[in-house]
């Protein structure tokens, strides 16, 4: 009988710890996003047993000596009104994919790293990144619509947009008008009639992009209603089948220049930048003219995302969200010329001759081609190149890119 009744204490006590545990039980999640995976707990846990250290930030960047000192400026600035202090290092303005993996991996990683936001969310679902909304206690800018998908994944925000560079078309009014065109194509049809003029003329390109960057395809592919992924397989075999009409850059423009004012080339698939800095009013810059808005695909943009090892995420997302503020992208602008990745300086007023094309399509929610795709920019930009250099057709460009990402076509 005494034996009998222990059982039933035990018992009771074990369902009273049962009864007490449940209201700290977290049942909010089931409706909020998925949770994060192993490596990022385990670093947001490591991140807040770092809490009561003082705040320093380690910021990785690629930037140019004169944007260094700029970015260098705000971040004086959040020092001053926040008391965390920076510390930037410089990888070099043509550093790439290769150089941020290693600050991600190798050594003492930084608490913030800078990007090509295409690759945000790759960098994501691989576990090197913390998602930004979790740690934020002030709200910065708000992206721009069409760089919003490449920020969220898995129910997140993983990083902020720091400027933006359209790739435009370039041309001159004149020489086109001489191949018998009166703008820029917008159909096949359209570009087929520009392929025939300038096969006319010996010698001629119809069109000039980068050999190594998606970008230009995808404003090709835009000009005649096309994303890269899903594509138009049509566009894809147009592109393969006048490959020696269309000449391919190292993304240093060389005689490019020229060669637009001659008419050479028809049109050429450059970065805004580029073209303000070389041409300005003397060859037009246009948006591929489609019926959608600015497509994500078009905006080259650099960010900066939380790594997973950051030791103080509280104190690097207030600094995410102070490089986003409309002054903060104001002065960005006016001392870097480089466009805000946010909407807000558009919203109240940046127009005029900062940009060649209407600004609206920039901050219109739904912008574009946003939330289209069905694969990773690295596995696009892979197609790409390979579809630019002849070694891949329109079947082998699908094929590439769901073989290497498992996307669904």
């Amino acid at each position: 009988m005494l034996r009998r009744k222990n059982y039933w204490l035990l018992f009771a006590i074990l369902l009273l710890s049962l009864t007490s545990l449940s209201p700290s039980m977290d049942l909010s999640g089931l409706d909020g996003p998925p949770p994060l995976n192993g490596y990022q707990m385990q670093a947001q846990d490591t991140a807040f047993r770092q809490k009561g250290e003082p705040a320093h930030l380690r910021i990785s960047v690629s930037l140019s000596d004169d944007e260094l000192g700029e970015l260098q400026k705000i971040s004086d600035q959040y020092t001053r009104l926040s008391g965390v202090t920076t510390q930037l290092k410089n990888l070099g303005e043509a550093a790439g994919e290769a150089a941020l993996m290693k600050e991600l991996t190798i050594g003492d990683s930084p608490d913030i790293v800078m990007t090509d936001i295409h690759q945000i969310g790759e960098l994501a679902r691989q576990g090197y990144l913390l998602p930004a909304d979790v740690y934020e206690s002030s709200p910065g800018g708000t992206p721009l619509a069409s760089l919003l998908p490449l920020l969220q994944w898995n129910g997140y925000v993983w990083g902020v947009p720091l400027d933006i560079d359209p790739y435009v078309f370039v041309f001159s009014q004149e020489r086109l008008k001489e191949l018998e065109a009166e703008g820029l194509p917008s159909s096949l049809d359209e570009w087929n009639r520009l392929l025939e003029q300038t096969r006319q003329k010996s010698g001629k390109y119809v069109l000039a992009m980068e050999a190594g960057s998606a970008y230009g395809l995808s404003a090709f592919m835009e000009s005649v209603g096309s994303g890269l992924f899903p594509v138009s397989r049509k566009a894809l075999d147009w592109v393969v089948q006048n490959h020696g009409s269309i000449y391919l850059t190292d993304g240093g423009e060389g005689d490019l220049w020229n060669w637009l004012r001659e008419g050479k080339v028809a049109a050429a698939v450059v970065r805004l930048s580029e073209w303000k800095k070389n041409e300005g009013a003397a060859l037009t810059a246009e948006l591929p003219r489609t019926d959608d808005q600015t497509g994500e695909r078009l905006l080259y943009s650099r960010g900066f995302a939380l790594s997973a090892q950051s030791r103080s995420p509280e104190a690097a997302a207030g600094w995410l969200s102070y490089v986003t503020s409309e002054k903060a992208q104001r002065d960005w602008l006016e001392n870097t010329g480089r466009l805000p990745g946010v909407a807000e300086p558009y919203r109240s007023g940046l127009t005029g001759g900062v940009l060649p094309f209407d600004a609206g399509g920039l901050v219109m929610d739904g912008g574009g081609l946003g939330g289209t795709a069905k694969a990773g920019w690295s596995e696009i930009t892979s197609a790409a190149g390979l579809l630019l250099a002849g070694k891949v057709n329109a079947e082998g460009y699908v094929a590439e890119i769901l073989s290497s990402s498992g996307a669904v076509g």
